[in-house]
């Protein structure tokens, strides 16, 4: 008898079976497999084998008993931390799944079974209002180290979005998980664009950020949820997304293309999320050390809630947590991890937000273990490792998803943390002109220059400087030399397209109009679809009593962003002013209807008459 033969007769034995008074897949197991396996477990899902009825499950119940029994399956690491999506099984379903095999495994009455749960052949919720596409082919070699790939994928999109959901199909199981950054500079295409393959390689994102504070990611068997109301993030004209994939051989060559569906609602973010990124800088782990430890800390300015965790380190790392010391000295424990696991690395969104008062100290402790009895240590014998992006380096890092009461609150939330993390590094460029341009936005213009300057010292050619300097230059009522800075800026990097849209702006402010069109034109050469440039460039028109023009830019305004307030008022005072009563009413009544407080489009309307 061959053993497929003998399985089959064991099969067949086990469903023909009698009433039994232990535990059955019928009765007891397939409910449980069907809902903490099998969405995992299934054809196209992330996972070697499918266990989608008792044929499947009976064939692996050995593995499932032990791998379940070992609290490796299903994938969950936190062992402290009430977050929705908790995976873990009980204590009794893990002692039914053993008591079930030890039995013989028996099927029990087959007409008992549940049905096998139904997958959506696409996306998880409806078909997504824009579906993006990495723009080529990625290939993963049959052999070889991890791979961490950053893929630049344009929005496109033609006016502010919010996004309230995504979802990112990897397309293949050699991607074991997945990043999703924003950058609304041009820093990411410049790295892709200098590497010689496909996207540029790391995990340093560089200008590519979480969006509003927003950490998205991809996991095996991770669901897409709808964000509460309130609680959507912007996408803009002229983003790019940076998705970073962790690619992992898998005995074969692999092609795939991955996709990001993106959700979008008409309700406008109203509460103020901040990415409170911690980390530990100094890593260094002697050869066989054991137990190293590495800590870090911050302290909340301002009263947070903490909406979300997402812990990272590498192969080394064994335990973490991280805890709140209260003003008052009660300590609260954020999560615990008990045994890291680097291939099952999540995100965890607690099921009630967790506030935190002014003044609560925030500690991270994570522990490291290089010796030879990790057998997660990619290195034998073990090698001393020191912090780095790449895999076989170490990291030690904990970014919170917290909100605050508003955006002022955000805006100090937000110093404090760069200045943290500037105790750290000391210096880095990315940090101080996000420091800078803070500061300018709170109004504090000398810290802004000081800031700014600190950059300039270092690296006098550095165009996101110049870009910085002219604004805080401008704001501060230099307007001379912020013009002069932005035009160094623009001479340095042609590619400034900010730098032009705000010289432009100046330009504006001191009637010098026709300098300020042919900025706008450039800058619309590189951004045909921005809403905001078509706008500000009618307005230029307008104001320089080129009419036509105005008309022409207002109605592509309006034609990529129906709600422009400021396009239909003003393309109604042009239509006004050329003698097209009938058009320019119809336009201002648009106006008023978008903002019906606003006195000027009833001004107009009156001034109109009948």
């Amino acid at each position: 008898m061959t053993a497929a033969v003998g399985l089959s007769a064991l099969v067949a034995a086990c469903t023909e079976e009698g009433p039994t008074s232990g535990p059955t897949f019928a009765s007891d197991v397939a409910e449980i497999v069907y809902s903490s396996c099998t969405p995992c477990h299934r054809p196209g899902g992330p996972t070697p084998f499918s266990l989608l009825d008792y044929r499947d499950v009976y064939k692996r119940r050995g593995q499932i008993v032990e791998v379940t029994g070992d609290r490796l399956m299903p994938p969950w690491l936190p062992s402290h931390g009430d977050f929705a999506g908790d995976r873990r099984l009980a204590d009794d379903t893990i002692a039914l799944l053993a008591q079930w095999v030890a039995a013989g495994a028996p099927r029990g009455d087959a007409s008992l079974e549940p049905p096998c749960p139904e997958f959506p052949d696409e996306w998880q919720l409806r078909k997504p209002d824009l579906i993006l596409t990495v723009s080529q082919d990625v290939t993963v070699p049959a052999s070889g180290p991890d791979l961490f790939r950053n893929f630049v994928i344009p929005a496109g999109v033609h006016k502010i979005r919010f996004v309230e959901a995504i979802e990112i199909r990897p397309g293949n199981a050699a991607v074991h998980h997945a990043v999703l950054t924003v950058d609304q500079t041009s820093h990411s295409r410049q790295r892709d664009a200098l590497d010689a393959e496909f996207g540029f390689p790391g995990m340093d994102l560089g200008n590519a950020k979480p969006p509003d504070g927003y950490f998205l990611g991809w996991t095996p068997g991770k669901r897409t949820e709808r964000s509460p109301a309130g609680m959507a993030w912007r996408l803009s004209p002229g983003d790019d997304l940076v998705l970073q994939l962790h690619l992992t051989p898998t005995g074969r060559r692999e092609t795939l293309r991955p996709r990001i569906g993106l959700y979008f609602t008409d309700v406008e973010p109203s509460v103020a999320s901040y990415p409170l990124c911690m980390f530990a800088l100094e890593i260094d782990l002697p050869a066989g050390a054991a137990d190293v430890v590495i800590r870090d800390n911050f302290v909340v300015p301002v009263a947070v809630e903490v909406r979300s965790v997402y812990p990272h380190a590498h192969y080394l790392c064994r335990s973490m947590v991280a805890w709140a010391t209260l003003p008052g000295g009660t300590r609260r424990d954020l999560f615990r991890i008990d045994r890291w696991d680097f291939d099952w690395q999540d995100d965890y969104r607690f099921r009630k937000p967790v506030p935190l008062p002014a003044g609560t100290r925030i500690d991270f402790e994570y522990h490291y273990d290089n010796s030879e009895a990790n057998p997660a240590n990619p290195s034998s014998p073990p090698q001393r490792v020191r912090g780095g992006d790449r895999s076989i380096d170490e990291m030690g890092n904990l970014t919170l998803q917290v909100t605050t009461a508003d955006f002022d609150t955000r805006r100090v939330l937000g110093e404090a943390g760069i200045r943290r993390d500037l105790e750290k590094v000391g210096y880095d460029t990315a940090l101080l002109l996000e420091l800078t341009g803070l500061l300018r936005e709170m109004g504090r213009n000398e810290e802004a220059l000081r800031a700014v300057a600190r950059v300039r010292e270092k690296e006098p050619g550095n165009a996101d400087a110049l870009r910085e300097l002219g604004a805080c230059l401008v704001a501060a009522g230099k307007i001379q030399e912020g013009v002069r800075a932005y035009d160094e800026c623009l001479r340095r990097d042609p590619g400034q397209n900010m730098a032009r849209m705000q010289l432009a702006g100046v330009l504006m402010r001191g009637r010098v109009y026709e300098q300020a069109i042919i900025l706008y034109d450039e800058a619309l050469r590189m951004n045909p679809e921005m809403a905001p440039l078509h706008n500000n460039l009618a307005t230029a028109c307008m104001a320089a009593g080129r009419l036509d023009r105005a008309e022409y830019h207002y109605q592509r305004t309006i034609a990529i962003d129906s709600t422009f307030f400021q396009a239909w008022f003003n393309l109604g005072r042009v239509l006004a002013a050329g003698g097209r009563t009938s058009e320019a009413r119809t336009a201002l009544q648009r106006a008023q209807a978008l903002r019906p407080a606003d006195q000027r489009p009833r001004e107009a309307l009156r001034q109109l008459g009948n």
